[in-house]
Protein backbone atom coordinates (compact mmCIF):
# COMPACT_ATOMS: atom_id res chain seq x y z
CA UNK A 1 0.00 0.00 0.00
CA UNK A 2 1.10 3.85 -0.72
CA UNK A 3 -0.17 6.47 1.25
CA UNK A 4 -0.07 9.67 -0.69
CA UNK A 5 -2.46 13.10 1.34
CA UNK A 6 -3.88 11.05 3.87
CA UNK A 7 -5.12 8.55 1.04
CA UNK A 8 -4.76 5.29 0.83
CA UNK A 9 -4.14 4.20 -2.87
CA UNK A 10 -3.59 0.17 -3.70
CA UNK A 11 -0.68 -0.27 -5.92
CA UNK A 12 -0.76 -3.47 -7.63
CA UNK A 13 2.25 -6.08 -7.32
CA UNK A 14 5.97 -4.55 -8.97
CA UNK A 15 9.60 -6.73 -8.27
CA UNK A 16 12.49 -5.25 -10.37
CA UNK A 17 15.39 -7.03 -8.45
CA UNK A 18 16.79 -3.22 -7.63
CA UNK A 19 18.14 -4.51 -4.14
CA UNK A 20 19.80 -8.10 -6.13
CA UNK A 21 20.61 -6.10 -9.13
CA UNK A 22 23.22 -4.05 -6.18
CA UNK A 23 24.35 -7.12 -4.58
CA UNK A 24 25.05 -8.52 -7.95
CA UNK A 25 27.45 -5.90 -8.70
CA UNK A 26 28.50 -5.62 -5.76
CA UNK A 27 29.95 -9.31 -5.94
CA UNK A 28 31.43 -8.42 -9.43
CA UNK A 29 33.71 -5.86 -7.63
CA UNK A 30 35.51 -9.37 -6.17
CA UNK A 31 35.56 -11.21 -9.36
CA UNK A 32 39.03 -12.66 -11.45
CA UNK A 33 41.21 -11.79 -8.29
CA UNK A 34 44.20 -14.72 -7.90
CA UNK A 35 47.01 -15.93 -5.38
CA UNK A 36 50.07 -17.35 -6.65
CA UNK A 37 49.61 -21.11 -5.14
CA UNK A 38 53.23 -22.44 -5.99
CA UNK A 39 56.27 -22.76 -8.52
CA UNK A 40 56.64 -25.34 -11.22
CA UNK A 41 59.83 -26.80 -11.67
CA UNK A 42 60.86 -24.56 -14.61
CA UNK A 43 60.54 -21.57 -12.13
CA UNK A 44 57.13 -19.95 -13.79
CA UNK A 45 54.66 -19.14 -10.71
CA UNK A 46 50.95 -21.23 -11.22
CA UNK A 47 48.01 -18.83 -9.81
CA UNK A 48 44.83 -19.72 -8.76
CA UNK A 49 41.84 -17.49 -9.21
CA UNK A 50 39.79 -16.70 -6.32
CA UNK A 51 36.14 -17.61 -6.39
CA UNK A 52 33.24 -15.19 -5.12
CA UNK A 53 29.88 -16.21 -3.84
CA UNK A 54 27.43 -15.28 -1.89
CA UNK A 55 27.22 -16.36 2.01
CA UNK A 56 27.35 -15.49 5.35
CA UNK A 57 29.88 -16.96 7.77
CA UNK A 58 27.41 -18.55 9.96
CA UNK A 59 26.06 -20.52 6.95
CA UNK A 60 29.31 -21.74 5.93
CA UNK A 61 30.77 -22.52 9.22
CA UNK A 62 27.72 -24.41 9.82
CA UNK A 63 28.41 -26.46 6.21
CA UNK A 64 31.87 -27.74 7.41
CA UNK A 65 31.27 -28.51 10.79
CA UNK A 66 28.39 -30.42 9.63
CA UNK A 67 30.32 -31.76 6.65
CA UNK A 68 26.57 -31.67 5.01
CA UNK A 69 28.87 -31.93 1.39
CA UNK A 70 29.71 -35.00 2.13
CA UNK A 71 32.93 -36.80 0.15
CA UNK A 72 33.51 -32.81 -0.87
CA UNK A 73 35.80 -30.68 1.67
CA UNK A 74 35.45 -26.58 1.42
CA UNK A 75 38.54 -25.42 -0.28
CA UNK A 76 40.48 -21.85 0.23
CA UNK A 77 41.20 -19.50 -1.09
CA UNK A 78 37.85 -18.17 -1.62
CA UNK A 79 35.52 -14.88 -1.05
CA UNK A 80 32.41 -14.43 0.20
CA UNK A 81 29.64 -11.58 0.01
CA UNK A 82 26.74 -10.88 2.40
CA UNK A 83 24.11 -8.24 3.47
CA UNK A 84 24.40 -7.00 7.23
CA UNK A 85 22.44 -4.14 7.29
CA UNK A 86 19.95 -1.84 5.19
CA UNK A 87 19.44 1.41 6.88
CA UNK A 88 16.84 4.17 5.72
CA UNK A 89 19.07 7.47 4.63
CA UNK A 90 17.48 10.56 5.36
CA UNK A 91 20.45 12.83 5.24
CA UNK A 92 19.51 11.63 1.17
CA UNK A 93 16.14 12.31 0.88
CA UNK A 94 15.30 15.44 -0.85
CA UNK A 95 11.22 16.08 -2.27
CA UNK A 96 9.77 12.58 -1.46
CA UNK A 97 6.71 13.82 -3.90
CA UNK A 98 8.83 14.84 -6.72
CA UNK A 99 7.81 13.44 -9.93
CA UNK A 100 9.26 14.33 -13.46
CA UNK A 101 8.16 13.34 -16.76
CA UNK A 102 10.40 12.77 -19.99
CA UNK A 103 9.07 12.61 -23.49
CA UNK A 104 10.93 9.31 -25.36
CA UNK A 105 11.00 9.31 -29.32
CA UNK A 106 11.48 6.11 -31.31
CA UNK A 107 12.98 5.76 -34.37
CA UNK A 108 10.09 4.45 -36.92
CA UNK A 109 10.57 0.78 -38.16
CA UNK A 110 9.85 -0.55 -41.34
CA UNK A 111 8.38 -3.90 -41.47
CA UNK A 112 9.11 -4.95 -44.59
CA UNK A 113 12.89 -4.24 -45.12
CA UNK A 114 13.69 -4.57 -41.38
CA UNK A 115 15.03 -1.20 -41.09
CA UNK A 116 15.11 1.97 -38.83
CA UNK A 117 14.33 5.03 -40.54
CA UNK A 118 15.20 8.39 -39.95
CA UNK A 119 11.57 9.52 -38.49
CA UNK A 120 9.74 9.53 -35.59
CA UNK A 121 8.18 6.69 -34.64
CA UNK A 122 6.34 5.70 -31.26
CA UNK A 123 5.85 8.44 -28.90
CA UNK A 124 6.16 7.79 -25.16
CA UNK A 125 5.76 10.20 -21.87
CA UNK A 126 7.85 8.69 -19.00
CA UNK A 127 6.76 9.49 -15.75
CA UNK A 128 8.86 9.57 -12.77
CA UNK A 129 8.79 9.46 -9.28
CA UNK A 130 11.75 10.52 -6.40
CA UNK A 131 13.22 7.20 -5.58
CA UNK A 132 13.61 6.36 -1.79
CA UNK A 133 17.18 6.25 -0.27
CA UNK A 134 18.86 3.85 1.64
CA UNK A 135 22.47 2.48 2.53
CA UNK A 136 23.28 -0.87 2.14
CA UNK A 137 26.10 -2.44 4.18
CA UNK A 138 28.00 -5.16 2.93
CA UNK A 139 30.31 -7.69 4.51
CA UNK A 140 33.55 -9.10 2.57
CA UNK A 141 35.01 -12.61 4.15
CA UNK A 142 38.39 -13.31 2.80
CA UNK A 143 38.95 -16.61 3.51
CA UNK A 144 42.48 -18.51 3.30
CA UNK A 145 44.72 -21.17 4.82
CA UNK A 146 47.47 -18.89 5.44
CA UNK A 147 49.27 -15.72 5.82
CA UNK A 148 50.64 -15.33 2.34
CA UNK A 149 47.36 -16.14 0.63
CA UNK A 150 45.54 -13.21 2.91
CA UNK A 151 48.54 -10.80 1.92
CA UNK A 152 47.73 -11.12 -1.59
CA UNK A 153 44.33 -10.94 -2.13
CA UNK A 154 44.27 -8.10 0.70
CA UNK A 155 46.15 -6.41 -1.23
CA UNK A 156 44.67 -6.59 -4.44
CA UNK A 157 41.32 -5.44 -3.24
CA UNK A 158 42.53 -2.24 -1.05
CA UNK A 159 44.40 -0.59 -3.14
CA UNK A 160 41.18 0.05 -5.39
CA UNK A 161 38.85 1.83 -2.55
CA UNK A 162 40.75 5.38 -1.80
CA UNK A 163 38.43 5.67 -0.21
CA UNK A 164 35.12 4.54 -2.74
CA UNK A 165 34.63 2.77 -6.19
CA UNK A 166 31.75 3.49 -8.39
CA UNK A 167 29.22 0.56 -10.02
CA UNK A 168 26.44 0.51 -12.43
CA UNK A 169 23.53 -0.68 -11.70
CA UNK A 170 22.34 -0.92 -15.02
CA UNK A 171 22.71 0.74 -18.68
CA UNK A 172 18.97 1.94 -18.55
CA UNK A 173 19.28 5.86 -19.56
CA UNK A 174 16.20 6.62 -17.92
CA UNK A 175 17.23 5.06 -14.55
CA UNK A 176 18.49 7.78 -12.84
CA UNK A 177 19.29 5.91 -10.07
CA UNK A 178 21.90 3.58 -11.66
CA UNK A 179 25.13 5.07 -10.47
CA UNK A 180 25.99 4.34 -6.63
CA UNK A 181 29.39 4.12 -5.20
CA UNK A 182 31.08 1.67 -2.93
CA UNK A 183 33.10 2.81 0.29
CA UNK A 184 35.57 0.39 2.52
CA UNK A 185 34.41 1.26 6.00
CA UNK A 186 36.43 -0.83 8.30
CA UNK A 187 38.21 -4.07 8.09
CA UNK A 188 39.18 -6.82 10.76
CA UNK A 189 42.10 -8.46 10.24
CA UNK A 190 41.02 -12.21 11.52
CA UNK A 191 38.05 -14.04 12.45
CA UNK A 192 39.18 -16.96 14.62
CA UNK A 193 35.77 -18.00 15.65
CA UNK A 194 34.99 -20.28 13.09
CA UNK A 195 35.75 -23.90 13.96
CA UNK A 196 37.26 -25.34 11.25
CA UNK A 197 38.84 -28.66 12.98
CA UNK A 198 42.03 -29.19 14.78
CA UNK A 199 44.57 -29.89 12.19
CA UNK A 200 43.42 -27.27 9.21
CA UNK A 201 43.04 -23.38 10.75
CA UNK A 202 41.00 -21.32 7.67
CA UNK A 203 41.39 -17.83 8.42
CA UNK A 204 38.94 -15.24 7.61
CA UNK A 205 39.63 -11.27 7.17
CA UNK A 206 36.86 -9.02 7.00
CA UNK A 207 36.46 -6.07 5.21
CA UNK A 208 33.13 -4.02 5.66
CA UNK A 209 31.42 -1.79 2.70
CA UNK A 210 28.44 0.71 2.75
CA UNK A 211 26.64 1.94 -0.81
CA UNK A 212 24.26 4.19 -0.53
CA UNK A 213 20.95 2.58 -2.92
CA UNK A 214 18.40 4.25 -4.23
CA UNK A 215 14.85 1.89 -4.67
CA UNK A 216 12.68 3.43 -7.12
CA UNK A 217 8.41 3.09 -7.36
CA UNK A 218 7.20 1.69 -10.59
CA UNK A 219 7.27 4.30 -13.48
CA UNK A 220 3.62 5.08 -15.68
CA UNK A 221 4.96 4.74 -19.34
CA UNK A 222 2.07 6.61 -21.62
CA UNK A 223 2.27 5.91 -25.36
CA UNK A 224 1.29 9.42 -27.30
CA UNK A 225 -1.34 8.84 -29.82
CA UNK A 226 -3.42 12.23 -30.40
CA UNK A 227 -0.50 14.05 -31.83
CA UNK A 228 1.21 12.49 -34.21
CA UNK A 229 3.60 15.00 -35.44
CA UNK A 230 4.64 18.21 -34.19
CA UNK A 231 6.00 20.88 -37.09
CA UNK A 232 8.33 23.43 -35.75
CA UNK A 233 8.83 25.28 -39.02
CA UNK A 234 6.72 27.90 -39.72
CA UNK A 235 6.30 29.65 -42.94
CA UNK A 236 4.02 31.93 -44.72
CA UNK A 237 2.66 29.92 -48.02
CA UNK A 238 0.55 30.40 -50.76
CA UNK A 239 -3.34 28.58 -50.76
CA UNK A 240 -1.68 25.88 -53.45
CA UNK A 241 1.33 25.65 -51.00
CA UNK A 242 -1.00 24.91 -47.93
CA UNK A 243 -3.06 22.43 -50.20
CA UNK A 244 0.43 20.42 -51.03
CA UNK A 245 1.29 20.22 -47.25
CA UNK A 246 -2.17 19.10 -46.56
CA UNK A 247 -1.94 16.36 -49.30
CA UNK A 248 1.67 15.31 -48.22
CA UNK A 249 3.44 16.97 -50.84
CA UNK A 250 6.17 19.78 -50.70
CA UNK A 251 5.82 23.62 -50.91
CA UNK A 252 8.05 26.81 -51.36
CA UNK A 253 7.57 28.86 -48.27
CA UNK A 254 6.99 32.84 -49.24
CA UNK A 255 9.40 33.39 -46.52
CA UNK A 256 12.09 31.47 -44.06
CA UNK A 257 13.54 31.61 -41.26
CA UNK A 258 16.66 30.89 -40.06
CA UNK A 259 18.70 29.40 -37.31
CA UNK A 260 22.19 31.76 -36.64
CA UNK A 261 25.29 29.85 -35.94
CA UNK A 262 28.37 31.01 -35.47
CA UNK A 263 31.41 28.28 -34.53
CA UNK A 264 33.40 30.06 -32.75
CA UNK A 265 36.07 27.08 -32.22
CA UNK A 266 36.74 26.76 -36.07
CA UNK A 267 37.62 28.29 -39.53
CA UNK A 268 36.38 28.15 -42.51
CA UNK A 269 38.17 28.27 -45.85
CA UNK A 270 36.54 29.17 -49.12
CA UNK A 271 38.07 28.36 -52.51
CA UNK A 272 36.81 28.36 -56.28
CA UNK A 273 38.18 26.24 -58.91
CA UNK A 274 39.28 26.72 -61.88
CA UNK A 275 35.92 25.21 -63.00
CA UNK A 276 33.56 28.29 -61.25
CA UNK A 277 32.72 25.40 -58.02
CA UNK A 278 32.60 26.70 -54.99
CA UNK A 279 33.43 25.07 -51.74
CA UNK A 280 33.69 25.92 -48.14
CA UNK A 281 36.09 23.92 -46.31
CA UNK A 282 35.60 23.23 -42.24
CA UNK A 283 39.36 23.59 -40.43
CA UNK A 284 40.29 23.75 -36.57
CA UNK A 285 41.83 26.78 -35.34
CA UNK A 286 45.01 25.81 -36.44
CA UNK A 287 44.24 25.84 -40.06
CA UNK A 288 43.92 22.03 -40.08
CA UNK A 289 40.62 20.02 -41.21
CA UNK A 290 41.44 17.19 -38.64
CA UNK A 291 39.85 16.74 -35.00
CA UNK A 292 41.82 16.24 -31.74
CA UNK A 293 41.69 12.51 -32.70
CA UNK A 294 42.86 13.01 -36.13
CA UNK A 295 39.67 11.99 -37.91
CA UNK A 296 38.52 14.49 -41.23
CA UNK A 297 36.12 17.34 -39.58
CA UNK A 298 32.24 16.21 -40.45
CA UNK A 299 30.04 19.43 -41.00
CA UNK A 300 27.15 17.45 -40.43
CA UNK A 301 28.56 16.11 -36.98
CA UNK A 302 29.64 19.41 -35.95
CA UNK A 303 26.20 20.76 -36.27
CA UNK A 304 24.71 17.67 -34.74
CA UNK A 305 22.39 18.97 -31.57
CA UNK A 306 22.44 22.73 -32.91
CA UNK A 307 20.94 22.23 -36.25
CA UNK A 308 20.87 20.59 -39.90
CA UNK A 309 21.36 21.88 -43.20
CA UNK A 310 18.37 22.35 -45.57
CA UNK A 311 19.93 21.98 -49.61
CA UNK A 312 19.63 25.10 -51.26
CA UNK A 313 18.00 26.81 -48.48
CA UNK A 314 20.72 26.97 -45.58
CA UNK A 315 22.89 30.05 -46.07
CA UNK A 316 26.96 30.83 -45.46
CA UNK A 317 27.51 34.30 -45.00
CA UNK A 318 31.06 36.16 -45.11
CA UNK A 319 32.23 39.02 -43.52
CA UNK A 320 33.79 41.65 -46.01
CA UNK A 321 34.93 44.31 -42.56
CA UNK A 322 37.32 44.21 -40.22
CA UNK A 323 34.98 44.46 -37.35
CA UNK A 324 32.69 41.11 -36.87
CA UNK A 325 29.93 42.68 -35.30
CA UNK A 326 28.46 44.43 -38.92
CA UNK A 327 25.92 42.15 -40.36
CA UNK A 328 25.70 44.23 -43.52
CA UNK A 329 27.73 44.38 -46.78
CA UNK A 330 27.30 40.36 -46.00
CA UNK A 331 28.21 37.93 -49.10
CA UNK A 332 25.42 35.05 -49.36
CA UNK A 333 26.30 32.08 -50.65
CA UNK A 334 23.31 28.76 -50.46
CA UNK A 335 24.79 25.68 -49.09
CA UNK A 336 24.42 21.95 -50.27
CA UNK A 337 26.11 19.32 -48.66
CA UNK A 338 29.01 17.90 -50.52
CA UNK A 339 28.14 13.97 -50.33
CA UNK A 340 31.70 12.74 -51.30
CA UNK A 341 33.68 14.95 -48.30
CA UNK A 342 31.67 15.77 -45.58
CA UNK A 343 34.41 18.18 -44.48
CA UNK A 344 33.57 20.59 -47.55
CA UNK A 345 30.40 22.13 -48.38
CA UNK A 346 28.94 23.20 -52.40
CA UNK A 347 28.27 26.50 -51.99
CA UNK A 348 26.44 28.80 -54.92
CA UNK A 349 27.46 32.44 -54.62
CA UNK A 350 24.15 35.25 -54.44
CA UNK A 351 25.74 37.41 -57.19
CA UNK A 352 23.37 40.35 -55.84
CA UNK A 353 25.40 40.41 -52.74
CA UNK A 354 28.85 41.31 -53.89
CA UNK A 355 30.17 44.67 -54.19
CA UNK A 356 29.60 46.63 -57.22
CA UNK A 357 32.10 47.02 -59.39
CA UNK A 358 34.14 50.08 -59.07
CA UNK A 359 36.30 49.39 -62.35
CA UNK A 360 33.63 48.23 -64.54
CA UNK A 361 34.24 44.58 -65.88
CA UNK A 362 37.37 42.93 -67.78
CA UNK A 363 37.07 40.31 -71.01
CA UNK A 364 39.75 38.60 -69.37
CA UNK A 365 43.02 38.11 -67.28
CA UNK A 366 46.35 37.36 -69.41
CA UNK A 367 49.49 37.60 -69.26
CA UNK A 368 50.15 39.93 -72.32
CA UNK A 369 53.89 38.32 -73.13
CA UNK A 370 52.18 35.21 -73.89
CA UNK A 371 48.94 35.56 -75.54
CA UNK A 372 47.96 39.33 -77.66
CA UNK A 373 45.03 40.01 -79.75
CA UNK A 374 44.71 38.04 -82.82
CA UNK A 375 47.10 34.86 -82.05
CA UNK A 376 44.83 32.70 -82.29
CA UNK A 377 43.64 32.89 -78.22
CA UNK A 378 42.40 36.41 -77.98
CA UNK A 379 40.09 37.66 -80.87
CA UNK A 380 41.39 41.02 -82.79
CA UNK A 381 41.41 43.70 -81.01
CA UNK A 382 37.88 46.03 -81.24
CA UNK A 383 37.07 49.33 -79.58
CA UNK A 384 36.08 48.79 -76.38
CA UNK A 385 38.02 45.64 -74.84
CA UNK A 386 39.36 45.77 -71.51
CA UNK A 387 42.39 43.11 -70.33
CA UNK A 388 43.62 42.94 -66.72
CA UNK A 389 47.03 41.91 -67.19
CA UNK A 390 49.11 39.85 -64.72
CA UNK A 391 52.82 40.84 -66.52
CA UNK A 392 54.38 43.55 -68.16
CA UNK A 393 53.83 44.18 -71.56
CA UNK A 394 56.55 43.38 -73.64
CA UNK A 395 57.48 45.69 -77.15
CA UNK A 396 56.82 43.80 -80.41
CA UNK A 397 54.65 41.75 -79.04
CA UNK A 398 51.46 42.52 -80.95
CA UNK A 399 50.32 45.23 -78.74
CA UNK A 400 50.51 48.01 -80.72
CA UNK A 401 53.55 49.28 -79.09
CA UNK A 402 51.55 49.99 -76.03
CA UNK A 403 53.05 49.87 -72.57
CA UNK A 404 51.58 48.67 -68.90
CA UNK A 405 52.47 46.87 -65.99
CA UNK A 406 51.69 44.18 -64.01
CA UNK A 407 48.16 44.39 -62.22
CA UNK A 408 46.99 47.31 -64.53
CA UNK A 409 43.51 47.35 -66.60
CA UNK A 410 44.09 48.22 -70.57
CA UNK A 411 41.72 49.20 -72.45
CA UNK A 412 41.50 49.60 -76.68
CA UNK A 413 40.23 53.22 -78.05
CA UNK A 414 40.43 51.83 -81.77
CA UNK A 415 44.00 52.22 -82.92
CA UNK A 416 46.39 52.14 -79.36
CA UNK A 417 45.98 50.29 -75.48
CA UNK A 418 45.55 53.00 -73.48
CA UNK A 419 45.92 51.78 -69.39
CA UNK A 420 42.34 52.87 -67.57
CA UNK A 421 44.15 51.35 -64.11
CA UNK A 422 47.88 52.25 -63.27
CA UNK A 423 47.39 49.58 -60.24
CA UNK A 424 51.04 51.70 -59.24
CA UNK A 425 49.26 54.53 -58.01
CA UNK A 426 46.12 53.15 -56.59
CA UNK A 427 46.11 52.11 -52.99
CA UNK A 428 41.82 52.45 -52.06
CA UNK A 429 39.72 48.84 -52.41
CA UNK A 430 38.61 48.66 -55.74
CA UNK A 431 35.75 45.45 -57.43
CA UNK A 432 35.84 44.46 -61.20
CA UNK A 433 34.25 41.19 -62.84
CA UNK A 434 35.83 38.89 -65.44
CA UNK A 435 33.14 38.57 -67.94
CA UNK A 436 34.97 35.28 -69.01
CA UNK A 437 35.12 33.50 -66.10
CA UNK A 438 32.28 35.54 -63.84
CA UNK A 439 35.49 35.79 -60.86
CA UNK A 440 34.74 38.88 -59.19
CA UNK A 441 38.05 40.59 -58.36
CA UNK A 442 38.94 42.72 -55.55
CA UNK A 443 42.26 45.38 -55.52
CA UNK A 444 43.71 45.58 -52.26
CA UNK A 445 45.96 47.81 -52.93
CA UNK A 446 48.96 45.22 -53.68
CA UNK A 447 46.86 42.34 -55.81
CA UNK A 448 44.15 41.39 -57.40
CA UNK A 449 42.57 38.43 -55.26
CA UNK A 450 38.99 36.83 -55.47
CA UNK A 451 36.61 38.87 -53.49
CA UNK A 452 35.50 36.19 -51.26
CA UNK A 453 38.10 33.66 -51.65
CA UNK A 454 40.84 32.63 -48.54
CA UNK A 455 40.18 31.51 -44.85
CA UNK A 456 38.12 33.37 -42.23
CA UNK A 457 38.68 33.38 -38.72
CA UNK A 458 36.10 32.55 -36.26
CA UNK A 459 33.06 35.11 -36.01
CA UNK A 460 34.23 36.09 -39.52
CA UNK A 461 31.84 33.57 -40.94
CA UNK A 462 28.31 32.13 -40.21
CA UNK A 463 25.77 29.50 -41.13
CA UNK A 464 22.43 30.07 -41.28
CA UNK A 465 20.24 27.05 -41.24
Amino acid sequence: MAYSNSKITAVPYFYDKQLRKYIQQFIRIFAGFQVAMHTKSDGTLVYQTVPVRYGDVSRMAAHIVRENSENMLQTTPFISCHVTGLETAPNSRTFPQYEETMPVYEKKFDEATGQYLNEVGNQYAIKRHQPVPYNLTMQVDIWTSNTEQKLQLLEQILVLFNPSLNIHTNNNPLDWSTLSTVELISTTWSMRAIPSGVDDIIDISALTFQMPVLINPPAKVIRNTVIHTIIDNIDEVTDEGLESLRAGGSYTPLFTSYQVVTLEQYKMKFEVDNTGNATAQLLNRNGSNLDTNGNILNWVNILKGIGEFRDSVSQIRLKQTTDPSITLNDIVGSVVVNTTNPNLLNITIDSTTLPGNTQGTVDAAIDPQLNYPGDGTLTAATTGDRYLILNDVASGTGWLGSTANTNDIIEFNGTSWDVVFDASTISTVEYITNTTTLDHLKWDGSQWINTFEGTYNPGYWRLYL
